[in-house]
């Protein structure tokens, strides 16, 4: 009978033991997924939230390469946090970068979860196997070989922006007017304009000597690249417009330099300019030589510039690709994701305007590639290492720049990624002029915007007697950028820039987009008030519509398509894809309603009939 008790005892003893041990182990979790949320406001939770919260999950081992860079940059021990260098949403913690990562550092993975299955079974099923050759054999090579993506385009020689290209492409009678090793008077009047909101790539001038002390050599740490240059701020807009020779124009290789020669009055690159893609190649590849703050802004934004002395404009990593902006927000406060800054690139593209400049993903060591490549003393001062052996940064900018709202390494205690976009012409080649939205939002938390507070129909008359809507095609180029904002769900377009060369007959560039894709589920109707209070559309986009909405051009499929070559793929998920689906299907059935009501010639805006 002792005995029966004794065995009795002993096994509640052992189930006892086990319970709390669950218990602990269940509040260890519970402290981990509390501390990993970037709703916390916890800069080092954010920075390891990929732990528990990333599609892939799984922990990260640091290698032996960035354990030294840990040690020597920042007298760190990598040892007391190894395990919780967090890793990045949406990317694959195998695929290593293509920068940074050596092939010690392996990744323990774990098990892929439902909703991840689910997503790689539509994707193997809806786009093509093939590889190697882009668009071969896929839904996004038949949307680009359809006629609608093959009226020719008719540009003159006075529609290039470029003095070189318009030069290049002028014949010999009209290369006599154009004045290669002149400034032009429209040139330096204009240079005072209005700041763009952009990089400014090449014939930089070369940079100021800088005498180093002994604090900078504290600061800095490192040599010094070879490369570095003097990246222009606003302040030197005023500097005159550079000149050229012939020679140097006719044997011009550089694919950025081609790729600007291309921008014309209707687009910033023609269908099939093959520089496109070499210019991604090289944002995506190309060792990094000097990284600058861009002045202003709300958040942090970097110049880089690569070996080739491009420029990107660089956006690093906030949130992974499930979190959504939650519904009791304003869309002032959203963070900007770089990766709607990538999808909104494809998309721009898929819909044939071409004035959003070529964006990529890419990953970047933030030691090696961020840190050791600035000068930037705001931006230098403001590394650290988190408590988990994350680099952390912040910068300097009006509202996300603290230790409230850091920039953390998400892989390997050093990897970031991000997104670089490419450049437009320098300020002093191509001076730009920054229009205010018509229908620019408020703002503000209990103010309204006029369009707001004014009947549908008479706010848009007086929109359209008004310059430069009044004529000529920037009405139409507004409707076109409210369709593509509705299918972003993005609020935030309250300015956009034209170049002044060409003056009000100059389609909007597409510019700043990181607010976009914030929700899968909501649909902002009032987005699309331009186009159902004036119940107009241009036709060639609204056909464009058309056949996206068939299954055989399906949307979400020809973007997911296009997405699916970026170096951090996937950009976007499932239910972004879909909500793209859906919202084409708004727009085609409230211009249904509009030609219903008014007339098919008095709703859709003329703009084939010469092709």
């Amino acid at each position: 009978m002792k005995l029966k008790a004794r065995l009795v005892t002993g096994v509640l003893f052992i189930t006892l033991v086990a319970c709390g041990l669950l218990v602990l182990n269940g509040n260890l979790r519970v402290a981990v997924e509390f501390t990993a949320d970037p709703a916390a406001g916890q800069g080092a939770g954010r920075a390891a939230q990929g732990a528990e919260t990333s599609r892939y999950g799984g922990k990260a081992v640091v290698g032996p390469a960035n354990k030294k860079l840990l040690n020597e940059e920042y007298g760190v021990n990598s040892n007391v946090s190894n395990g919780l260098s967090a890793m990045s949403s949406g990317q694959n913690p195998n695929k290593s970068p293509e920068k940074g990562i050596h092939e010690e550092n392996k990744i323990v993975e774990r098990p892929p979860t439902v909703a991840h299955k689910l997503q790689s079974t539509v994707q193997k099923n809806r786009t093509s196997q093939k590889t190697g050759i882009l668009y071969t054999g896929s839904k996004l090579r038949r949307l680009f070989q359809n006629p609608l993506y093959n009226i020719p385009e008719r540009v003159s020689t006075a529609d290039y922006l470029l003095k070189p290209a318009r030069w290049l492409h002028a014949t010999a009678e009209e290369r006599k007017h154009i004045k290669l090793g002149e400034n032009s008077g429209e040139d330096d009047k204009s240079a005072n304009g209005n700041g763009g909101n952009f990089t400014n790539g090449g014939n930089m001038q070369a940079p100021v000597p800088q005498k180093a002390n002994d604090e900078e050599s504290i600061i800095h740490n490192h040599k010094k690249h070879h490369h570095s240059k003097t990246i222009k701020k606003s302040k030197e807009k005023k500097l005159p417009a550079p000149t050229y020779k012939s020679e140097e124009v006719l044997h011009e290789k550089k694919p950025w330099r081609l790729l600007q020669f291309g921008i014309t009055r209707y687009s910033l690159y023609a269908r099939n300019d093959p520089n496109v893609e070499e210019v991604l190649k090289a944002i995506r590849t190309q060792e990094v030589t000097y990284v600058e703050m861009k002045p202003g802004g709300t958040q942090l934004k970097l110049f880089m510039e690569f070996e080739d002395t491009s420029i990107g404009l660089f956006k690093p990593w906030r949130w992974p690709r499930d979190r959504e902006t939650p519904p009791d927000h304003f869309y002032f406060t959203d963070y900007e994701r770089h990766n709607a800054e990538i999808a909104a690139y494809h998309l721009d593209r898929i819909l044939d305007f071409r004035r959003c400049p070529p964006v990529s993903g890419r990953w970047f060591n933030v030691t090696s590639e961020i840190r050791q490549k600035s000068e930037d003393e705001k931006l230098l001062k403001t590394f650290f290492v988190s408590p988990i052996g994350n680099v952390c940064f912040f910068g300097d900018c009006s509202y996300y720049c603290n230790t409230e709202h850091m920039i953390c390494a998400i892989k390997d205690h050093h990897m970031l990624e991000g997104s670089v976009a490419a450049y437009l012409p320098r300020w002093q080649e191509a001076p730009r002029k920054t229009w205010k939205h018509p229908w620019k939002r408020s703002y503000s938390r209990v103010r309204k915007a006029d369009w707001e507070v004014t009947d549908g129909e008479t706010f848009c008359r007086q929109v359209r007697s008004t310059p430069p809507y009044d004529k000529g095609r920037r009405f139409g180029d507004l409707l076109d950028l409210t369709v593509y904002d509705f299918l972003m769900g993005n609020m935030d377009r309250h300015h956009y820039e034209t170049f002044k060369a060409f003056g009000n007959n100059s389609a909007p560039i597409h510019l700043d987009q990181g607010r976009a894709f914030g929700r899968t589920t909501h649909d902002e109707i009032s987005i699309l008030v331009p186009i159902y209070s004036c119940c107009s559309i241009r036709k060639s986009t609204w056909l464009r519509l058309q056949l996206l909405a068939k299954e055989d051009y399906r949307l979400s499929d020809v973007m997911r398509e296009s997405m699916r070559t970026d170096p951090i793929a996937p950009i976007l998920t499932e239910p972004h894809l879909l909500a793209l689906d859906r919202r084409v299907g708004i727009i085609l059935d409230t211009v249904a309603k509009c030609i219903q009501k008014k007339g098919t010639e008095n709703v859709l805006l003329e703009d084939l009939k010469d092709t």
